[in-house]
Order: structure tokens, then sequence, then C-alpha cells
């Protein structure tokens, strides 16, 4: 996305605001397919083994782990869905149905670039130019202190 002006780049930024999430989320799921795979296995018993609470008992440890994950996706699942919603609010202010669609795709859906060129049969910059335009007419619907917090959110996430 290069060669955005200041108002296209907020509105970038705050309409992809979940995308770290949504990332966030395909890396604790990869992690719990790692645990149920280490899991499916077939377990070695010891009669001689007496699990302790030191953690040396790693199935329960595993089971935890995976517990705590589900709880993680859980929770970040609910906090994009509210996002989503105030999002698509925003997007609705947009009254070109081909824009509002593309742009749906792109920051709700998350789809990448090819996937929104291929869905819409455009050569290859045209959805950038449709995105780019809309970003400009969203911006005057998105509130200044919530651009400011995603701008603040941006450089934490920076380091």
């Amino acid at each position: 996305m290069s060669n955005m002006n200041d108002q296209q780049f907020e509105a970038h930024l705050w309409l992809s605001r979940m995308w770290f999430k949504d990332n966030e989320i395909e890396s604790y799921e990869r992690r719990k397919a790692e645990i149920i795979s280490q899991l499916s296995g077939i377990g070695k018993y010891d009669s001689e083994f007496v699990p302790a609470n030191t953690g040396e008992n790693s199935t329960e440890t595993k089971n935890i782990e995976y517990s705590l994950l589900c709880e993680k996706i859980d929770k970040l699942i609910t906090e994009i869905s509210v996002e989503n919603m105030h999002t698509t609010m925003v997007l609705d202010n947009i009254k070109n149905p081909t824009m509002h669609s593309m742009m749906y795709d792109r920051y709700i859906n998350r789809m990448s670039w090819g996937q929104i060129q291929n869905k819409y049969h455009y050569a290859q910059r045209q959805p950038y130019r449709i995105v780019h335009d809309g970003l400009i007419k969203i911006r005057p619907f998105i509130p200044d202190d919530e651009v400011l917090a995603v701008l603040s959110d941006q450089d934490i996430q920076r380091g």
C-alpha cells in the first residue's frame, strides 16, 4: 500500500487494526495442532512413575496449555467480532457498491490483493486504485481519537 497520503494511511491503519489479532489466532491454532499431534500418539505408561506437581506430567501440562490457548482464541475472536461490527458500520458509508464490497473483502474478510483481483476480475493495479479512493472517502467517518489510539498502538507494536 505505497503512495498513500496521510488521510489514506490513517484510514488504512484504522481499518486493518485487527489484522495482528488474526495473525495471533493463527499462531495459537498452529500451537494447538502441535499439541494435538503430540497427544495423539500412544502414551507410555510406567507403573513406577507417579506424577507430581512439578510439571513432570507432560500430558497434563499439554492439556493445560491447550485449554489456555482455547481461552485466548475465544477472547480474541470476541474482540475481532466487536471491532468488525464497528468497521462494518463505518464501511456502510461508502455508497459505491464495488468500492464497498472491495473494502469489505480487504478489511473484514482480510483478503489478499491477489484474491480481490481474482474475485472482481480486475487488472493488477485496479483494486489498489479503488481501495485507495475508498480510503479517502471513508476517513471522515473514522473518529480522530480512534485513529490516534491505533497510531499509538502501532508505535508500541514496533517496539
